[in-house]
């Protein structure tokens, strides 16, 4: 029999309560609160407050979400040091199940341009049907962290948390109401019906809440030593779980008598069997080894002792699948010698000590030094799930959507380097980054030596401009002289621009001289201006030889790349301009690229939006001196007129790019770096330059094409590229008829 519960709004209360007609009050009771609905009463809930759940023993909690790091021996010493400095009882939960992006979906549809054309208006569609179906693709998780105490410690534990290099966010209100429900309900924290009848029953091995089937395990046979990674593989099996681990310290002086008892416990069975003439067996001799070794660690403080309890909760639709998922999780820990007991008859308790209670409710715990314990870690892989901006992937190792936003401002910057080989995948990569950009209303620019881009643009709705074509010049000489440091900025970036346009480094007679010139130009011009009235300038007032130089540009065969012919980007800002240089020689390209480059900053520093700006193949520039230059600056200043810039790297080039000062410099200020497929022969100087271990050199040499490695928030996400057939289409456009 399953009698029905009470109301589930009734567990989302937060500090408010109900008078008998279940009205709410409007003041405070100065009554005793009433006695909890009996569904908080099965998950051991008295009511939640603003800043915290309260148990059903008066104890308040504090609840924090923790954001995953990348595994590794620094990080596992820093975890440790804390654990040796924890003094009280803590819970550390993992919550493991398929993501609810239905108000990304949202998002991205009230963020499309009006503007757009069909067929890429079809492609933006395609995209919200991609992240409908990663909601119920099987191994597709939404991975969360949480730390919960008792509330009056939670300035010590976030204090610890933070010192082992994790950032830590107290859950309040909203959040926190959310999180309790989908606990409770199991699934994603999402807003949920609150006026549905919920029912619940519980099993000899399962609980069914609702519509969904929950088992809970308990970890009764640990492993003898525990391997870094340890929950991260179980985790990694893809199955919908809450995962969590209790954990309070043992007094040292109590260890220690503890262990010194032990220690004396098998010295005396060792003696005892040497006088009966016989020897230990293997299993004593490590015991006692063990001990004495933890004992003495234990008396140098250098360890410590832990109560520590494990508990699974696996979620699902059906009792098939339950089976099978417990399968798997038993198959883990069975290979390491580890043992899940089943609970019979007790599962209410495994599932509330899978809960946000800080309870062992299975009360069953073993004792773990801090260096075993700290080789839990629960807190990795990390995700890059930001639930703002678009989807860049899915992450292998996580199993989770890759979704950021470059331009909201909690990333260093929007800059994003693109390191690959040729067939990689590389201009696939940033065709869809920029077609998905532009579909939420971040304008593109892109500088193509190639003509790579034209195709896609045409078939978006944007446009293509030649520089050096009648008609299509660009005018980077125009400059807001409102703002005094921006003026002297673009001054220096116009001079570098002109020394790559003349081919040669100037003297440092020259480059005063030219100094000088911008500088008196821009103080008397307050109209429009152009290059040809600066070329004007400079052969009545400036420096005669400088004028020269630039002849080809004014008046020779290079006259219509500095113009104001064309149309002006900013008035007439298409959704994305495509600057195809491959009609110019080769060795003109450098300054045609920087001329559309500085033009492109002229439109930001007028109107400062989301704005692109992609630089294919950039050493093209960066083998200039003062092409480099100019390149590390526009990088260290796009994120003021919220621009991000993006450069791509042939494998090929990127030892020499990355290992230069400059290359390094241009680097270090792109918040965002993608490496796919790698050459064999730059893959040594990439792994250097990142820091990358050995084995994610050997994936990068062989990965399949569309997966790389993506570097942000100082972590590395193994991630795959998906596009949809309608975002190809656009990507892949050509002209003409299609067969």
């Amino acid at each position: 029999m399953r009698p029905p519960l009470p109301d589930i709004k009734r567990l989302a209360l937060r500090g408010k309560h109900t008078d008998t007609q279940g009205r709410e009050a409007t003041e405070p009771d100065p009554e005793p609160p009433k006695p909890p609905p009996e569904l908080a009463l099965f998950f051991m809930l008295s009511h939640l407050e603003n800043d915290g759940p309260v148990r059903l023993d008066g104890v308040k909690l504090s609840v924090s979400e923790v954001m995953g790091l990348e595994l590794d021996e620094p990080k596992l010493g820093a975890f440790a040091g804390s654990l040796n400095a924890l003094d009280f009882p803590v819970q550390l939960l993992v919550r493991q199940h398929p993501p609810v992006l239905a108000a990304l979906r949202g998002t991205l549809a009230e963020a499309q341009p009006e503007d757009l054309p069909q067929q890429t208006k079809d492609a933006a569609d395609s995209l919200g049907r991609l992240l409908g179906n990663l909601e119920t693709r099987e191994g597709i998780l939404d991975r969360r962290f949480y730390a919960v105490c008792e509330h009056n410690r939670m300035d010590e534990l976030h204090g610890l948390l933070v010192r082992a290099g994790l950032g830590v966010f107290p859950l309040a209100g909203e959040p926190l109401r959310l999180l309790w429900l989908s606990a409770a309900l199991g699934g994603s924290p999402i807003e949920r019906d609150e006026d549905a009848e919920l029912e619940v029953e519980v099993n000899r091995r399962d609980i069914r809440i609702g519509e969904r089937l929950t088992r809970s395990l308990h970890l009764g046979k640990w492993p003898r030593s525990l391997a870094p990674g340890f929950l991260q593989a179980l985790m990694a099996t893809g199955a919908p779980m809450d995962l969590s681990v209790h954990l309070g310290a043992i007094p040292s002086e109590q260890a220690a008598r503890t262990l010194e008892w032990q220690k004396v416990r098998f010295e005396s069975a060792q003696s005892l069997s040497f006088k009966r003439g016989r020897s230990m067996s293997p299993e004593a001799e490590i015991a006692l080894e063990d001990v004495s070794r933890l004992r003495d660690e234990v008396q140098r403080g250098r360890e410590r002792l832990f109560h520590a309890s494990l508990s699974v909760t696996l979620h699902a639709e059906d009792a098939e699948t339950l089976k099978d998922l417990t399968q798997k999780a038993r198959a883990h820990f069975a290979a390491t010698l580890g043992k899940l007991d089943n609970l019979a008859f007790r599962q209410r308790e495994g599932l509330l000590s899978t809960l946000p209670l800080a309870l062992n409710a299975v009360a069953v715990w073993r004792t773990l030094d801090t260096s075993s314990l700290a080789r839990l870690f629960p807190f990795s892989p990390p995700d890059l799930d930001t639930r703002s901006g678009t989807l860049y992937g899915i992450d292998l190792r996580a199993c989770a959507p890759v979704v950021y936003d470059p331009f909201d401002g909690t990333h260093l910057n929007a800059n994003t380097a693109v390191l690959a080989r040729s067939g990689s995948g590389k201009s696939f990569a940033t065709k869809l980054g920029v077609l998905r950009g532009l579909c939420r209303g971040v304008r593109a620019y892109v500088i193509d030596p190639e003509g790579e881009y034209a195709d896609m643009a045409r078939a978006a709705g944007g446009r293509v401009l030649s520089p050096g074509v009648p008609g299509q010049g660009m005018n980077p000489f125009v400059i807001d002289r409102g703002d005094s440091e921006e003026l002297l900025q673009r001054i220096g970036s116009l001079r570098r621009l002109i020394e790559v346009m003349v081919g040669e480094r100037l003297s440092a007679e020259r480059r005063s001289s030219l100094d000088h010139a911008l500088a008196a130009y821009y103080a008397e011009h307050r109209e429009r201006t152009g290059f040809r009235d600066f070329y004007g300038f400079l052969e009545q007032e400036g420096d005669g030889d400088i004028a020269h130089l630039l002849r080809p540009f004014a008046t020779g065969s290079l006259r219509h790349l500095l113009s104001d012919e064309g149309d002006d980007l900013l008035t007439h800002e298409a959704l994305v301009t495509v600057f195809d240089l491959h009609l110019l020689e080769p060795e003109l390209r450098p300054a045609a690229a920087m001329v559309c480059t500085e033009t492109v900053w002229a439109a930001a520093a007028q109107d400062p939006r989301p704005r692109l700006l992609v630089v294919d193949e950039v050493w093209s520039i960066m083998q200039h001196p003062e092409g480099a230059a100019f390149m590390v600056s526009m990088a260290k200043r796009a994120r003021k007129h919220r621009l991000g810039l993006q450069f791509d790297l042939l494998s090929e080039d990127s030892s020499r790019t990355i290992t230069g000062h400059s290359g390094r410099a241009l680097l270090q200020n792109a918040a965002f770096k993608l490496l796919l497929q790698q050459d064999a022969a730059a893959v040594a100087t990439v792994g250097e330059a990142f820091d990358l271990p050995v084995e994610l050199q050997r994936w990068l040499l062989s990965c399949p094409r569309g997966d790389g490695l993506l570097l942000a928030r100082g972590n590395r996400f193994p991630i795959r590229i998906e596009a949809t057939p309608e975002e190809t289409e656009v990507i892949e456009w050509r002209p003409g008829p299609r067969h």
